[in-house]
């Protein structure tokens, strides 16, 4: 049995999808059907407007506030400390912080390998390359 440990505070976050992601778990590492990162975004903040054709996807928020934008209307669902959201596949989504202070997610995404030589944030098709802010009502 492979295992793998490590400490996320040791994992340099990169630019992916437009936002700061630390990837920390994928098929990439060791052999399974799901991806694991955590999104770390200063205000104002977040990721590309994207979907995941074949993978489903569960944000886990661990601190902080922000706006999620969902489906092919941009829906906005609030997001706060201890939420959990499911996005099913192949459903555009997109996220940005909201708040005053960091916001923090954790992805779980599933199967999360779509794409021959796998890494996280390439198995999904971007649809707008612009980081989202929510509408003014």
């Amino acid at each position: 049995m492979l295992t793998k440990i490590l400490n996320s505070k040791k994992v340099r976050a990169e630019k992916i999808l437009g936002g700061p992601i630390k990837p920390l778990i994928s098929n990439k590492d060791v052999s399974m059907n799901q991806e694991f990162a955590l999104g770390i975004f200063r205000p104002k903040q977040g990721l590309y407007f994207h979907k995941h054709p074949n993978s489903e996807e569960i944000y886990y928020v661990i601190s902080g506030k922000g706006t999620v934008f969902i489906g092919n209307e941009r829906d906005e669902i609030k997001i706060n400390e201890g939420d959990v959201l499911y996005i099913p596949a192949n459903t555009p989504h997109g996220v940005t912080n909201t708040g005053r202070k960091r916001l923090i997610i954790a992805f779980f995404v599933s199967p999360g390998k779509e794409r021959a030589g796998y890494d996280i944030g390439k198995d999904c098709e971007i649809i707008d390359e612009k980081i989202l802010y929510p509408t003014k009502k």
